[in-house]
C-alpha cells in the first residue's frame, strides 16, 4: 500500500489503532522521511485516546512506554541496533523460535 500524503498515512494509523489489541506487535520499516514517526505518533494518539499525546521519537531513549486505556503500549526505536543480538545486550530478552 502506498500512502501519498501525510493525511493519509495518519488515517491509516487511526484505522490500525481501532483494530489493535493487546499481545498484537506492529513493526514499521523504511528510510528517513518515510514517514513512521507520523505513524506511530497516530497510532498512539488514536490508540491512547488522547489527541494532544506528547509522542518523541525514542531514537536515544530506545523505548518509550504509554498508558493506553487497554494496555501499556511500548514504542520501540532500534535503527542504532546491529543486529537482534544486541537486544541480549541490552537486557532484553528475544522470545525462544518454535
Amino acid at each position: 500500500m502506498l500512502l501519498k500524503t501525510e493525511a493519509d498515512t495518519v488515517q491509516l494509523a487511526t484505522s490500525l489503532a481501532g483494530l489493535a489489541q493487546p499481545g498484537d506487535a506492529i513493526l514499521l520499516s523504511g528510510p528517513l522521511g518515510a514517514g513512521k514517526s507520523v505513524f506511530a505518533r497516530a497510532f498512539l494518539r488514536a490508540f491512547c485516546a488522547d489527541s494532544t499525546l506528547e509522542v518523541p521519537s525514542p531514537t536515544y531513549t530506545l523505548v518509550q512506554a504509554y498508558d493506553a486505556p487497554v494496555a501499556t503500549v511500548y514504542h520501540f526505536d532500534l535503527w542504532r541496533l546491529g543486529s537482534p543480538d544486541e537486544l541480549d545486550e541490552l537486557g532484553w530478552m528475544m522470545p525462544a523460535r518454535a
